[in-house]
């Protein structure tokens, strides 16, 4: 689920009653690494009643940034994606789980990152039906992050001084986890550098583990 990358979107069906019926499908893993072998993922139902479920595989056109600024691309908009998901739907008894696959096309020469989104689909006689017996419907769509990897991977980073700060390039094939960084004294959360994605910290003194300070 995703939290600060992997953060649970809430879908509120607007009714104004007292109850509440809540869809419990989960995914795992939540971070998936594929390479040149189809991977499977399983959703699983952890509610008490059936869920049919709907699985869209989008690429993450601008890896690195917040989850409100991601800028995604479906996979069924792609005249010839590199990486596949199946099946799009799904149904889920309670308690069930199943699997997703996804399957690599052709191998990548550096890292591509993907959301896998996974919602439960409310039919509207089911709608009618909790509307009618007072209760709310909420639908949890939850999100796994998908890397695609280079059969021979490089993690390297580069630094850059800057006037306003640091400029840090992923110099290698696969992203450079960035952390213990240090922002006008202030310690600054882990995150992660992609190749094709400078990432610009702002500041007047910049320390990074490893690299010159700036």
């Amino acid at each position: 689920m995703r939290l600060s990358v992997l953060s649970a979107l809430l879908l509120v069906s607007y009714l104004v009653v007292p109850g509440q019926a809540f869809a419990l499908i989960d995914i795992s893993p939540k971070e998936i690494v594929v390479q040149d072998k189809p991977t499977t993922v399983q959703i699983i139902n952890n509610g008490e009643r059936p869920e049919y479920v709907s699985i869209t595989l989008s690429r993450l056109l601008n890896p690195g940034v917040e989850v409100g600024s991601e800028r995604l691309e479906p996979i069924t908009l792609v005249s010839k994606p590199i990486l596949y998901a199946y099946p799009f739907r799904i149904t889920l008894a309670p308690g069930q789980s199943k699997s997703i696959t996804l399957k690599p096309l052709e191998e990548v020469v550096r890292e591509q990152v993907y959301r896998l989104d996974v919602i439960p689909i409310i039919s509207l006689e089911e709608t009618e039906h909790r509307a009618s017996s007072g209760n709310v419907l909420i639908n949890l769509s939850f999100s796994g992050l998908v890397r695609q990897l280079p059969n021979v991977k490089q993690s390297k980073l580069s630094v850059t001084c800057e006037s306003s700060g640091a400029l840090l390039t992923a110099n290698g094939n696969v992203r450079y986890p960035v952390k213990d960084v240090k922002v006008d004294g202030s310690t600054v959360d882990p995150f992660n550098v992609y190749p094709g994605e400078p990432r610009l910290l702002q500041g007047k003194s910049i320390s990074i583990p490893g690299q010159p300070s700036c």
